[in-house]
């Protein structure tokens, strides 16, 4: 009789709560469904559920830029590190607070971890088992209420966050001479995400209203149009003495997102300059930046979309509705279909292997068959 019996793969559901997170070659999406995580192959239609577990539902993912590493967090901060490319896991980590957000910075070197009205920037571990990999880098404290996201610049010397307190803030990894944290004002609801734009001379943000907000910034004292970052000594006209100029943000532009609903979640790309809005009655958005030209909008749901995903060539965006277990993956320039799925609504009641045993037929209280 065999016994050495081993997990393969998880059926019925493909999407229940927290992000979904692309692969750096955009052809596969990475789903968390309960305590597991579960990878669609976009191109050559496989899945695969990876053979790891957390102790609870996972709430957000992270994945290295290179591909490397993925960090796991279930609901009470309980964090796995996993090798993704050989499905091991490599330590266990507890952040010690719910974790709204996690993201690595573009060059791979940290990590920041949204954790209440803090965020902390962690230096990224290595690809080895070892004593302690988790290094805290520093610790940022300015919001006065919940953060609710984190978005790194390109250089990923900064980062900006948003907050439930309608404000974002604009941080550096490490002291610059000349830069002071800068919060940015103006919105009347919760912000729900923020970002800088590709060549760092704005900062988009958007609150759960459906405003967005462009920012700008200039050096007092300064005429020329310098990239976020540079800090240039200056001259006073009194005496030699040289200072760094202040840097003063302001608000450029105000649009919103003409819907009946709120905004629930957000995502940005860099290489086409889109903004993808996801709203609490199923429909989802798509903007050109700068300027917040509405290129497409569709009603993918009845309920509201409780995370948003672009590949990294922004041809594809992935939605999930945790309420439906649905998932979705929408090529918009073509407007069709690349992955739409959903699990059960109910409780599944009944399973049947066909006489070959490739295919599985499922049975829920839902009344439907799959």
């Amino acid at each position: 009789m065999k016994t050495d019996f081993k997990f393969s793969n998880l059926c019925g559901t493909v999407y229940r709560k927290g992000n979904v997170v692309f692969t750096p070659d955009g052809n596969s999406i990475i789903s968390p469904v309960g305590n597991r995580v579960t990878v669609f192959d976009l191109v050559n239609n496989k899945s695969e559920t990876l053979p790891f577990e957390n102790k609870r539902d996972i709430r957000r993912l992270a994945l290295s830029p290179n591909g490397n590493l993925l960090l796991s967090v279930d609901e009470l901060g309980q964090t796995l590190l996993v090798n993704f490319r050989k499905r091991t896991v490599l330590h266990y980590f507890n952040l010690k607070d719910k974790v709204r957000d996690i993201v690595f910075s573009p060059d791979g070197r940290y990590f920041a971890a949204a954790l209440g009205r803090n965020v902390q920037v962690w230096h990224s571990p290595g690809y080895v088992r070892e004593f302690a990999p988790f290094v805290l880098h520093r610790t940022y404290a300015a919001h006065y209420d919940d953060v609710t996201s984190v978005s790194w610049s390109p250089d990923s010397r900064f980062f900006v966050t948003a907050g439930k307190d309608m404000v974002a803030k604009v941080f550096s990894v490490d002291p610059i001479e000349g830069f002071v944290p800068a919060t940015l004002t103006g919105h009347r609801h919760a912000v729900v995400s923020a970002w800088f734009a590709r060549d760092m001379r704005a900062v988009y943000t958007v609150s759960a209203d459906g405003a967005v907000c462009v920012r700008r910034f200039r050096l007092q004292g300064v005429d020329e149009n310098l990239t976020f970052g540079e800090f240039p000594i200056v001259t006073s006209d009194n005496d030699d003495d040289e200072e760094k100029p202040r840097t003063i943000w302001y608000t450029e532009s105000r649009h919103y997102a003409q819907q009946s609903a709120r905004v629930h979640s957000a995502a940005f790309n860099w290489a086409t300059n889109l903004m993808v809005l996801g709203f609490t009655n199923g429909v989802f958005g798509i903007w050109e930046m700068p300027d917040f030209n509405l290129v497409h909008t569709l009603s993918i749901s009845r309920k509201q979309i409780n995370t948003i995903a672009i590949n990294p060539t922004g041809e594809w965006l992935a939605f999930g509705a945790a309420k439906l277990g649905q998932l979705l993956v929408w090529e918009w320039q073509s407007e069709t279909y690349v992955l739409k799925q959903q699990g059960h609504f109910y409780d599944m009641s009944c399973v049947a292997y066909s006489g070959d045993g490739q295919y599985v037929a499922t049975g829920g209280d839902d009344a439907k068959l799959k």
